[in-house]
């Protein structure tokens, strides 16, 4: 019930309202005992029954009781009345700061705010709400920092980067886990995706008010809350707004997006804009990686592990972490390399939308260097020497002298999986998905087939080979029946054996303590690294002992291996993420999504039926049909092993057209929807077939992976007859059929004929 002038809260007469917000009404007062006009904050009776309202109107009392500021309102009592509770304070003459300021101006006014905060840290209290409204601006230019209504008692900070309920709370409740409270244009990134937060959230939403009392500009502005939390998140500041020295240095500062790299106390901030601007500038930040968190989903940063061996099995593993930060707008494109001796990591990643290049960085360096004439480089690996580092691009395998130099041609890999280099210096690599393992010297010259897959005993692919310690065996990932892990006896001729069989594993590291015993280093496809012993003379099937790093991240539709190498020393090198499950979501033309509602899981792949009422996903290896309107899903049956991927819909949603792995090649299936019928074959020929796109009339258009001229496109007319459309030197791949009511007259694809991967349209007639 809203208060009239002349009501009365205990000695406290109401003189007419002040302002309105969700946690009540403010009313400007006097007190009758002192005579002093007073601000009454009420939280009415029926907002009492909020608990998170209620303990939030106390703690900003008891916040406001610790701390003694001039540049912070001061509280005078907490009145109990048959209308609510009541918070009496400093009644602040003036308005809410504004920009834009003269930089002068900003200075002053800025110090004083700074001042405010360190005063409230010192106390232990976290403001987390920091914002122009909530600062006054009294008519003798003195700032004064309100409501702390959010505020909290700063807690030690947790590890960055740590998960769980703990690490999400942020409310005062702990039955409210992640629940996100602030403002959002002013908000820390670990605020706005509702981590634990501590003095430097602060530190952050400091840096966006000084922004914009020098711009008149929010440093993150968006029409809507999400447009602004996702720019506080990945998006920096327009900084050619600001005037380039002090101010600017310490702005970019303070809006770090990794608080590490952040100005880790307000005071610093205070003591540098006491500074005249002659006096020596603060240093520049350092360059960092685009800091993101995993809701965004993009993956940029490197960490390392070091294993400490233990000649006991009692005795525990001890491990020490440290992170590789990238420069700003820098990601990460494959996985990273480590040399035998643990010193020099090898990694691939692009700079905005430039080609990916090969970089080179000791471990006891601050500094990358950039590998020459190495764009496109994925799948890095070191001679046994560390002296040399190989890689795959544009349908090649390359090295190049970690000294430095351009790289040199090898051979031929049209679509490599994985490399290792031999202490006879040769390399032993898979060019395709289907050639088996092929061996040359790397010094170039014809390969020798080593493994040949057979589409059952040998799988129909034997990928990512590495030699265990010794060189007495050869190890490789075998897809097919039985799949797993596979070791090769050397000299080679004689036959695989399996180390370890999952259906889950999809490739492996190995470490070593240098004499017998090793480590299977492998991943599933929950993004867990596992471990498991072995006897690197006589290796045997195992089984996984334990989980050593929890997640990891791995492109399963490109290299299907987690982004991890291992030295023989112990210490690994990784990228720590986890985008492995996903949701479904439908995405409007405004860019505006609505979940579906199905719970997060290995979904890939997804397609929808022309008819829009159902879609087909995968899941792990397998397709499942989603029936959009009853929210339900249903698995596509299929033989117990195999693997069945790239679905398509039939025209009339009938039937769905996959690719499967139940012969041991791959070929294309056709099998009802609704699983009233099981699945016949299409295509049958020889190497691998996946279908791309159906036409109106049943045409498909389907992707072959050659040994020889790597990803080609055909088509499979309605007749059964197959014709090439795109079979080049290069890559063609993801081809899709342009909308028609009959027959197709065009498609687009993607190509790396340009040495860079580009999208093509082309006619079905040739041009």
């Amino acid at each position: 019930m809203a208060l009239n002038a002349g009501d009365r809260i205990g000695p406290y007469e109401i003189l007419g309202p002040l302002g309105k917000g969700g946690m009540g009404e403010v009313y400007r007062g006097r007190d009758t005992k002192l005579g002093r006009e007073v601000a009454i904050k009420i939280l009415p009776t029926a907002f009492a029954q909020f608990p998170d309202r209620l303990i939030r109107f106390e703690r900003e009392a008891k916040v406001l009781a610790k701390l003694n500021h001039p540049n912070i309102a001061t509280i005078y009592t907490v009145e109990d009345s048959s209308e609510g509770k009541a918070l009496v304070m400093e009644l602040v003459p003036g308005a809410p700061i504004r920009g834009p300021l003269s930089v002068p101006q900003a200075v002053k006014y800025a110090i004083q705010i700074a001042s405010a905060i360190e005063a409230a840290h010192e106390q232990g209290v976290i403001h987390r709400d920091l914002k122009p409204g909530n600062i006054m601006l009294t008519p003798d230019g003195v700032v004064k920092v309100l409501d702390f209504g959010l505020a909290a008692v700063a807690q030690p900070a947790p590890e960055d980067g740590a998960d769980g309920e703990t690490a999400a709370t942020l409310t005062l409740s702990p039955t409210r886990a992640g629940m996100i409270l602030g403002t959002a244009p002013y908000m820390s990134p670990e605020q706005a995706v509702g981590r634990i937060v501590d003095a430097r959230t602060d530190v952050f939403s400091f840096g966006a008010v000084l922004y914009e009392l020098v711009t008149g500009q929010r440093a993150f502005p968006g029409t809507t809350t999400p447009d602004i939390l996702e720019a506080v998140v990945r998006n920096d500041p327009d900084w050619t707004k600001l005037p380039t020295g002090r101010i600017e240095r310490l702005i970019r500062r303070c809006l770090e997006k990794d608080r590490k790299q952040r100005l880790q106390a307000i005071g610093e901030a205070r003591i540098a804009l006491e500074q005249p601007e002659s006096a020596t500038p603060m240093p520049a930040a350092p360059k960092r990686v685009a800091w993101v968190w995993p809701v965004v989903a993009t993956l940029l940063a490197v960490a390392l592990i070091f294993v400490l061996w233990r000649s006991a099995p009692s005795t525990p593993m001890l491990s020490a972490r440290t992170s590789i930060l990238l420069p700003a707008g820098q990601e990460i494109t494959s996985y990273p390399a480590i040399t035998r001796d643990g010193q020099l990591i090898a990694y691939a990643a692009q700079q905005g939308s430039e080609d990916a290049q090969l970089y080179l960085r000791d471990i006891n360096s601050f500094e990358a260097r950039v590998v020459p004439n190495s764009k496109g480089a994925k799948q890095p690996f070191f001679s046994p020497d560390g002296k040399w580092i190989a890689f795959f691009t544009q349908g090649r395998i390359y090295k190049a002298a970690v000294a430095g130099g351009a790289p040199s041609a090898i051979g031929d890999a049209p679509t490599p999986f994985g490399g290792t280099w031999t202490e006879d210096n040769s390399i032993i690599y898979s060019p395709t998905l289907n050639a088996g393992l092929e061996r040359i010297s790397a010094n170039g010259g014809a390969p020798i087939s080593i493994t040949k897959p057979d589409g059952s005993a040998n799988g129909f692919a034997n990928l990512f080979p590495q030699m265990l310690p010794g060189e007495k065996y050869l190890s490789f990932t075998k897809w097919g029946q039985g799949p797993g892990v596979a070791v090769l006896p050397l000299p080679l001729g004689g036959s695989p054996t399996l180390a370890f069989s999952t259906s889950d594993s999809l490739t492996w590291r190995v470490a070593s303590d240098g004499g017998k015993r090793g480590r299977w280093i492998f991943t599933s496809k929950d993004g867990i690294i596992r471990v498991a012993a072995f006897n690197t003379e006589r290796p045997v099937e195992v089984k996984p002992e334990a989980a050593l790093i929890p997640d990891i991240f791995f492109d399963w539709e490109v290299e299907s291996a987690p982004w991890i190498d291992v030295s023989r020393s112990g210490t690994a090198v990784y990228v720590a993420a986890s985008t492995s499950r996903v949701s479904l979501q439908w995405v409007d033309l405004l860019g505006n999504a609505m979940h579906l509602d199905q719970a997060s899981d290995f979904f890939r792949e997804v397609r929808l039926s022309p008819s829009g009422a159902k879609a087909i996903v995968r899941i792990g290896a397998q397709l499942w049909v989603l029936d959009l309107q009853r929210n339900t899903r249903t698995k596509l049956a299929a033989p117990q092993g195999s693997a069945n991927y790239w679905p398509a819909w039939s025209p009339d949603s009938s039937k769905v057209i996959f690719g499967s792995s139940r012969s041991g090649n791959w070929e294309i299936y056709s099998q009802a929807a609704d699983g009233s019928a099981p699945a016949v074959v299409l295509l049958e020929r020889p190497l691998d077939q996946f279908p791309q796109s159906v036409a109106a009339d049943g045409t498909i258009l389907f992707q072959e992976n050659d040994p020889k001229t790597g990803r080609d496109l055909w088509i499979l007319t309605p007749d059964r007859k197959v014709r090439p459309v795109r079979v080049t030197q290069n890559n063609e791949l993801a081809g899709q059929f342009a909308p028609s009511a009959g027959a197709p007259t065009k498609f687009a694809y993607i190509s790396d004929e340009s040495g860079r991967y580009e999208v093509y349209v082309q006619s079905l007639t040739g041009s």
